[in-house]
């Protein structure tokens, strides 16, 4: 009896714990379809979001778009091209005074009026070359040498080191670029102007600062003595530039390649230097970068660079212990650059006014005969 009994009595915990467990069972798949209900909204809401923000962005590429087209047509605009034109050939003359002016009576000035034209220059540059998709260009070498530039003349004035490196840079690469891009002195032309002071005016402002002791005094060996060791010019005139050469084209990897590289794989109208030079499939610069296949574009583009400002700097030394040979070296591309102009004036800009009279002329006749 004792035994039946207490089996008896142990029956209905059992029961009780067993509907107790079937509870927890139902509680347990409620939650799980709530969380995955949840999880279901969630990843909608999150889907909707990335959509709405996908159309909003489009909507706004268009609209900047849309402006820019309509600034480029004004910009077009005969008018405005003749005005924009007048204005930057005044510019471009009186600034080259001005260089002369200061060359000739200041020397020891030149780095501020450098300094003065930088600013305006850059900030021209990047908006216009923001509006053509093309200011992946200021990320070349070139603009790395004016931040060099800057940093030597206002932060690091005393480190002769970094003075020489920037010599280097500046009367190397930077003023040879001039040949090799031919760059012109075309005084109308705004963009080509520009490109001129960049290239040019860092070779001036080093030029001065070399030679101002004899400047100030007048006096004008035809060569100083070489006091160092040929591993110390090598260093100071080639090692120490080149690894500054080397800083930035890793920079410019990093940004090109790794941090912008979804964006100009996108947008294929975005211009770097290696997607001008290759733009046009017939042209010289196409076959050179394409001379290993098309898919070793980038590793020859800068390959021919390096090896480029690798030999330009073989000169420097030279040139930083001779001011008759620094004072002709730069005259001499200064003419070329002139020469390139005058070409440009008259087998290209007269060409195309000689027919816009002759247009003129005959719509004259046509008028008269009616």
């Amino acid at each position: 009896m004792t035994r039946e009994s207490s089996s008896n009595a142990d029956q209905p915990t059992r029961t009780n714990s067993s509907s107790s467990g079937d509870g927890d069972e139902f509680f347990n798949k409620d939650e799980v379809k709530q969380k995955l209900l949840i999880r279901r909204m969630i990843d909608d809401n999150r889907k909707k979001l990335h959509d709405l923000a996908r159309e909003q962005k489009k909507l706004l590429e268009d609209k900047l778009m849309s402006r820019r087209k309509r600034l480029k047509h004004i910009m077009s605009e005969p008018g405005v091209v003749m005005a924009i034109d007048k204005f930057s050939f005044v510019c471009g003359v009186l600034i080259i005074m001005i260089i002369e002016a200061v060359l000739l009576l200041a020397p020891e000035k030149m780095h501020l009026l450098y300094t003065a034209l930088l600013a305006p220059l850059m900030v021209a540059r990047y908006i216009m070359y923001r509006a053509d998709r093309q200011h992946y260009f200021m990320y070349d070498f070139c603009y790395f040498a004016q931040l060099l530039m800057v940093t030597n003349i206002y932060v690091y004035p005393n480190n002769i080191q970094l003075e020489k490196a920037v010599f280097s840079i500046s009367n190397g690469p930077l003023l040879l670029a001039i040949v090799m891009w031919r760059n012109s002195i075309v005084f109308h032309s705004f963009d080509k102007m520009t490109s001129m002071f960049i290239h040019l005016l860092p070779s001036l402002v080093t030029f001065c600062h070399r030679w101002a002791d004899h400047l100030a005094n007048n006096n004008y060996p035809i060569h100083e003595n070489v006091e160092e060791s040929i591993t110390i010019i090598l260093n100071n005139f080639w090692s120490v530039p080149f690894g500054y050469y080397i800083i930035w084209q890793m920079l410019y990897l990093v940004k090109t390649e790794v941090v912008s590289k979804r964006k100009l794989a996108y947008n294929t109208e975005m211009m770097t230097s290696l997607r001008w030079l290759t733009k046009k499939k017939d042209s010289q610069s196409y076959k050179l970068f394409s001379v290993f296949g098309e898919h070793n574009q980038l590793p020859t583009f800068v390959g021919v660079q390096a090896l480029y400002t690798a030999i330009t700097y073989l000169v420097i030394p030279f040139l930083w212990h001779s001011i008759w040979l620094h004072a002709l070296y730069v005259v001499f591309i200064f003419v070329f650059a002139l020469a390139n102009g005058a070409t440009y004036y008259f087998h290209v800009f007269a060409k195309r006014y000689i027919e816009e009279i002759e247009k003129r002329d005959s719509e004259i006749k046509d008028d008269s005969m009616k």
